[in-house]
């Protein structure tokens, strides 16, 4: 628009000094005056037409309407739908991962390496003896500390690194032998007295990523919280004398804190932790429990604990919810296993496994 009416004013300016040209002062030559206005008005038709022609560098503005096919559009490729989540429904066949009639005092599952494996480690007269899984198999032993412990032995991860440490429940109080990855180093005193008057756990209830000491005395539940070097003061959790049957703690909600899980005659009951106490009780599982023996492991591999029932005739798994155990699937035939039934990730596949403890060794049942 701009340059069509700088045109304009040139051709009116070219008119002007065509009449001008055309005044008094050319009278005496009428031809040439003729002549400039001719040239005048030939001047200003080649400056149209060379708009006209886009001379220019302007651009017309854009035709809505123009047919011009339209620049190709981005195809939309269909994605597809996402995996369906699957869990495990069951345990596969035997499998002979060690020799011999187990342990001498008591066995024990857990990754105390940190790779990931649920190790097997033997409590026995002379010592502690880790075989550590390759996920099909157990390695040769080797003796990762001597003695043992007065009132009984735990694995847990308390100091946070993510190998499970070796805690002596004694007499005088509590100890810890912290996971170097090939053995425990030297006892480290964490807690005086005598222990717990019914139990001790030790179970990440704070949800920090470290197992804390967890006493089951008579007037109820405290909880030492870890601080990665030793138990805090002692916390009131629950009042009460307990479970009746068992108690037991585990993560069943899935949200990476373990709860309070109560085996009482008429059923089981859970009371949820919220990192600083467990809330009211809810009753998750009818029933008086298990004939043999209660376990709690994520054996589906949702993230959330299973309730694992030892029976007369089989293991009986009553997968979690998050808000309670509906109903029981049966995921072993037979009568369990001749010494103890252990439930623990040997396979590193971040679900748990039945490991078996028989007269002529350890068998594992890989969840599937």
């Amino acid at each position: 628009m701009k340059s069509k009416k700088l045109i304009v004013l040139a051709a009116i300016l070219l008119l002007s000094l065509a009449c001008s040209l055309l005044g008094p002062a050319n009278t005496t030559d009428p031809s040439a005056n003729l002549a400039a206005t001719q040239n005048a008005l030939q001047l200003t038709q080649i400056a149209i037409e060379s708009q006209q022609s886009g001379g220019n560098n302007e651009q017309p503005p854009s035709n809505n309407n123009s047919s011009d096919p339209p620049a190709p559009t981005a195809q939309v490729v269909p994605q597809a739908p996402p995996a369906a989540v699957t869990r495990a429904t069951g345990f596969g066949p035997a499998q002979p991962w060690g020799a011999g009639g187990g342990c001498h005092k008591a066995c024990h599952f857990a990754d105390v390496n940190g790779d990931g494996f649920d190790d097997f480690i033997a409590e026995d007269n002379d010592g502690i003896y880790v075989l550590l899984s390759t996920g099909s198999g157990f390695a040769p032993y080797q003796k990762w500390s001597g003695g043992g412990c007065q009132k009984a032995c735990h694995f847990a991860d308390v100091t946070g690194d993510g190998k499970a440490d070796f805690i002596a429940e004694d007499n005088n109080g509590i100890f810890v032998m912290p996971s170097t990855g090939s053995g425990f180093a030297a006892h480290e005193p964490w807690g005086e007295g005598g222990g717990c008057n019914k139990a001790c756990h030790f179970a990440d209830v704070t949800g920090d990523r470290k197992a804390d000491f967890i006493a089951e005395d008579n007037d109820g539940i405290y909880v030492l919280p870890s601080t990665g070097s030793g138990f805090g003061a002692a916390q009131p959790w629950g009042k009460g004398g307990g479970c009746q049957k068992a108690c037991h703690f585990s993560d069943v909600t899935g949200d990476g804190i373990a709860d309070f899980i109560a085996e009482d005659n008429n059923g089981i009951f859970v009371l949820r932790s919220n990192g600083s106490g467990f809330g009211p009780a809810e009753p998750w599982g009818e029933g008086g429990g298990c004939h043999r023996a209660c376990h709690f492991a994520d054996v589906t591999g949702d993230g959330k604990v299973d309730w694992i029932a030892e029976d007369n005739d089989g293991i009986y798994v009553l997968p979690s919810t998050g808000s309670g155990f509906p109903a029981y699937e049966p995921w072993g035939k037979g009568g369990g296993c001749q010494k103890a039934c252990h439930f623990a990730d040997v396979t590193g596949d971040g679900i748990a496994d039945f490991i078996a403890e028989d007269n002529n060794g350890i068998f594992v049942l890989v969840a599937q």
